[in-house]
């Protein structure tokens, strides 16, 4: 009589956990890295040597967390990715439409520049064809000094996101020691831990779309984080802490504390991290370097050119273009020429010649070295900086979208293993309660068989 009551009471208990389980499940279904769980149980064998007892009941052995480290690591790999090229784009967007603008755009101020010069061939003596001329210069000049401003602008908000960036992942290490710390010492006391693993995957998954990582699980339960480099981010509770810094030239560094050992850190590391280094390095470096030789050129011909001429006084030719990279109102800045010291005329008795002009036309076609662009002329120049940044950003956000898709396939790959079916446990609570609810009953035949005997004596 005791087996059929021990039976029935092990039935209700395991059907107490599954039923709690399911419920548990349920509840965290939009839980964000929540992770479904399932209960294992095992039969329980005869108890003493009787032939005719079939067994004892039903135990549980465990409450199982649906995870799959390899699973998990995909999304971490992927999200990584996806965040490198939406970072970088975000920036390329931004550069392409300046660089592209008609109004803030280098090439359609070469036109006009260039424009206003072979409209004053009529007549180069004409005061309000000159003024023409020293306008668009200076309209020339506000378009180099945006795009300049621009590129400036754009540093200083990645160095403060990358500041922002390596203070959001020495949090993150932290909290990750933290956890690896309370699930070793749970587990260690025979605990559950499943709760508290979410949260540290979570936090994980967090830090991958700042850095590339590698994590690996020790016997204790607890994560060993490494970046792309090899240095160590967290083991155990111990956890390391990124410093970025200017160096004497201006290049930000970036280096790891880790206990008492300090490692220079590569910021090629992935991410939106990496991914505002590679913007930083392989795109705006080389646009501002670009542009700085195309304002350098354009200063240097034009001058060049004027100072083989003379002004409507005969007076030899004065600079039109002032270029210094490091004043802070703009790299480069108009004279104070006046409209009657444009210097048009070769010939210093001839007040309508306009040889001089002509030549200063001319350097739209000439070739000139500039930085990154190789030997070209001003207005090929302009036009390959908008078809570099143009394919870039193309390139980019194919990279992206191929990211993303995979970010989607790999987080589905995950909760179809990992995640809550709602059907699924909707049918587990109904199975579960029956089975509640058939152990109550063999539990009350037993005490029904119990009484009856009893009613015999």
């Amino acid at each position: 009589m005791n087996s059929l009551f021990d039976i029935g009471y092990s039935g209700m208990n395991a059907a107490q956990t599954q039923l709690n389980v399911a419920a548990l499940n349920t509840a965290n279904m939009a839980t964000p890295g929540y992770t479904r769980q399932r209960v294992e149980q095992m039969a329980i064998g005869p108890m003493g040597g009787s032939r005719f007892t079939g067994g004892s009941g039903v135990e549980v052995t465990s409450i199982r967390r649906m995870a799959d480290q390899f699973l998990i690591g995909q999304v971490w790999r992927a999200n990584t990715a996806g965040n490198f090229y939406a970072t970088s784009q975000n920036y390329l967007s931004q550069l392409e439409t300046i660089v592209g603008s008609e109004t803030s755009g280098l090439g359609d101020g070469l036109d006009n520049l260039f424009a206003a010069l072979n409209g004053a061939t009529e007549k180069p003596e004409n005061q309000a064809m000159r003024q023409d001329v020293i306008t668009t210069a200076k309209q020339m000049t506000l378009r180099f000094n945006k795009l300049q401003d621009f590129i400036n602008k754009q540093r200083s908000d990645i160095r403060s996101q990358q500041q922002n960036t390596v203070g959001s992942i020495n949090v993150l290490s932290g909290n990750i020691a933290d956890y690896n710390k309370k699930i070793a010492e749970t587990e260690a006391l025979g605990g559950d831990t499943s709760i508290m693993r979410d949260q540290r995957d979570q936090l994980v998954n967090e830090l991958s779309s700042y850095v590339e990582i590698s994590v690996n699980e020790s016997s204790d339960g607890s994560y060993t984080i490494a970046m792309n480099s090899g240095q160590p981010l967290v083991s155990g509770s111990t956890a390391g802490t990124l410093e970025m810094k200017q160096d004497a030239t201006g290049k930000m560094g970036l280096s790891m504390r880790f206990s008492s050992a300090t490692f220079q850190v590569d910021m090629a590391c992935g991410g939106t991290l990496g991914g505002l280094n590679d913007y930083a390095t392989q795109t705006l470096d080389s646009m501002e370097s670009s542009v700085n030789g195309m304002a350098k050129s354009l200063a240097e011909a034009f001058n060049a050119q004027l100072a083989q001429g003379f002004d409507i006084n005969g007076n030899p030719g004065k600079p039109l273009f002032v270029f210094d990279p490091t004043n802070a109102d703009g790299m480069i800045q108009l004279t104070d020429i006046s409209w009657d010291e444009l210097a048009f005329s070769s010939d210093p008795a001839s007040t309508g010649n306009n040889n001089n002009l002509k030549k200063l036309i001319e350097i739209g076609n000439l070739a000139m070295d500039i930085p990154g662009l190789g030997n070209t002329t001003l207005s090929s120049a302009s036009a390959t900086l908008v078809s570099t940044v143009g394919i870039k950003s193309k390139d980019n956000q194919s990279a992206l979208e191929s990211a993303a898709a995979l970010l989607t396939q790999s987080q589905n790959d995950r909760d179809n293993y990992s995640g809550v079916s709602e059907d699924e446990e909707a049918i587990n609570i109904i199975i579960y309660t029956k089975a509640y609810q058939s152990n109550m009953k063999i539990i009350a035949t037993g005490e029904q068989i119990f009484s009856d005997l009893l009613a015999l004596f």
